[in-house]
């Protein structure tokens, strides 16, 4: 410990306004070794170990408490020592007596305030956090987190240590974003560091928080579905030598009621993104027996897909048509043959063509939309914010779509809808969650409402191809790029007719009606029909 009555920079029982908070943090955390502010400050940056070598418990948490404390006492700011911590910078007692405003009284405070240059770029710190989990391995990354000794059935952030998480989080992005950087260009950036990270001394801020969780979750999810193993009791079920269909529904029964939970509902809405094609009672016994399927046939399905199945292949047991009996179906794991599965990429030009030819539904683009991302205009337009990149117009256009198609279905069969469709694409629907947390569950029967989901996510993938080819050689449609150009200037032409819809509306009333979303859609039908009928004008000229 450092001897205070010794110090270069700060006075002898420079603590003695703070000996009160100091008691508390002795009784508080039972700590038997003697300690300073001093001594807490210069081994910020090894904080976690200087704690646990005086048996303080979790160290994490406690370590605010020792920092607010060291801050008080010396007269520096909070952040000072956090930084430290996440920069793995020792501090040195001439540092500390620098930034003291209550020793140091030729601190100049405008230095100490200054605003950020403007020549310094705000980071994206949302992109260098995407960045860190992307460099991670999702087990190993969760293998370190793991809490030893907490119970294995809670599948939430409750097993994994969410603070060391986030102080390495800190602590990478920091090292990223300054590896170039001189010291002043550092001093600045710290400034944009502490405004995203930070909620105060002694807290996150809440969007660094909910990033965090939220991506933790996902990853905590993804693994647990990698992590699913044949269902014992079930295969004890499927190895009688008469099965009974009885015990196979009651066994149906309790996997059904376990969709009460959100993970588990999520867990299951994964599987019938993959498997849309069999029935929610089907998907229950498949992964029950095989969780790492990819497609699964009867033998004469095979057959006329021209694979042959491997003598070694092991039969899972499904309903038939009859729902009465189970037959056996075989995976493409344990077939031969030229057949080749390619995992289905989004492609949105396809997708509006393809709404277009199957369901006669026209999706547009707008500058006028503000803050909505689409808009349902009658049984067969969608508008969609023009503002969007392409992938989340994909998003937009499922979404939009799904609620033309199926506007009969309650709000959480249409989110799990749009789940499932987009899953299959790569895309999570975040959206579920809330949509889940807020609906009420005692009132959804959840069989029937398994059956209406599954109905319609295998009605749209099978008529609404689930493979989007990127690069193909020929095509009758224009590029994204182009559809959004298009759809803009004909808004534009729409636009600059609108007075004189406007005059035409008044004739028939005393004052105008504010222009509205409904108005521009419908000048925009004009101005397609108008344009098609051009466009056989000339072509009849030209015969």
């Amino acid at each position: 410990m450092d001897n205070q009555n010794n110090s270069q920079f700060f006075p002898d029982n420079y603590d003695r306004n703070t000996l009160g908070l100091k008691k508390k943090l002795v009784r508080k955390y039972n700590v038997k070794d003697d300690f300073s502010a001093l001594d807490i400050s210069k081994n910020a940056y090894v904080i976690y170990d200087w704690l646990s070598e005086r048996k303080v418990e979790n160290p994490n948490a406690s370590s605010v408490y020792f920092f607010d404390y060291a801050a008080q006492t010396l007269g520096i700011p909070y952040q000072l020592l956090t930084e430290s911590y996440f920069t793995q910078t020792q501090l040195t007692e001439e540092e500390l007596f620098k930034h003291s405003t209550k020793f140091n009284t030729k601190l100049n405070e405008m230095n100490r305030t200054k605003t950020p240059s403007s020549q310094i770029e705000v980071p994206n710190f949302n992109e260098k956090i995407e960045e860190y989990f992307s460099q991670k391995q999702i087990s190993e990354l969760l293998k370190q987190l793991s809490i030893p000794g907490t119970n294995l059935s809670k599948s939430n952030l409750k097993r994994y240590n969410l603070n060391w998480l986030l102080s390495d989080i800190i602590k990478s992005v920091w090292k990223n974003i300054t590896v170039h950087c001189s010291s002043e260009e550092q001093e600045t950036l710290k400034l944009y560091f502490r405004k995203y990270f930070y909620k105060d001394k002694q807290e996150y801020s809440k969007q660094f928080l909910s990033l965090t969780k939220d991506k933790l979750t996902s990853l905590i999810q993804k693994e647990e579905v990698q992590k699913l193993e044949p269902d014992s009791e079930l295969i004890k079920l499927l190895s009688q030598e008469k099965i009974d269909t009885d015990s196979l529904n009651k066994y149906i029964k309790q996997k059904q009621s376990s969709l009460r939970s959100l993970s588990y509902y999520k867990q299951f809405l994964v599987h019938l993104s993959h498997a849309f094609y069999l029935s929610p009672q089907n998907i229950f016994l498949l992964t029950g027996q095989y969780p790492t399927y990819s497609v699964v046939k009867t033998p004469l399905e095979w057959k006329y897909c021209e694979q042959e199945i491997n003598q070694d292949a092991q039969p899972i047991f499904l309903f038939g048509d009859d729902k009465k009996s189970v037959i056996p179906f075989f995976d493409f794991k344990d077939t031969s043959g030229e057949m080749i599965l390619s995992e289905a990429t989004f492609n949105t030009r396809e997708l509006i063509h393809d709404l277009k030819k199957t369901y006669q539904i026209d999706v547009n683009f707008s500058e006028y939309l503000g803050n909505v991302t689409h808009q349902i205009m009658g049984d067969h337009t969608l508008m969609v914010s023009a503002s969007l990149n392409e992938s989340v117009s994909f998003q937009e256009i499922i979404v939009g779509s799904t609620g033309i198609l199926y506007k009969n279905l309650s709000e959480i069969e249409k989110a799990s809808v749009n789940f499932c469709i987009l899953k299959s694409f790569g895309i999570d629907y975040q959206a579920l969650d809330e949509i889940y947390k807020t609906t009420d569950q005692k009132k959804v029967n959840i069989e029937e409402s398994l059956n209406k989901i599954q109905a319609c996510v295998d009605q749209f993938q099978t008529q609404i191809s689930t493979e989007y080819v990127i690069n193909k050689v020929e095509t009758e449609f224009e590029s994204f790029e182009e559809e959004i150009r298009i759809s803009k200037e004909m808004e534009g032409n729409a636009l600059s007719n609108m007075q004189t819809v406007k005059q035409e509306k008044a004739e028939n009333k005393n004052q105008d009606s504010p222009t509205n979303i409904t108005d521009i859609g419908s000048i925009i039908d004009l101005e397609f029909t108008k344009e098609n009928n051009s466009t056989d004008e000339e072509e009849d000229d030209k015969k």
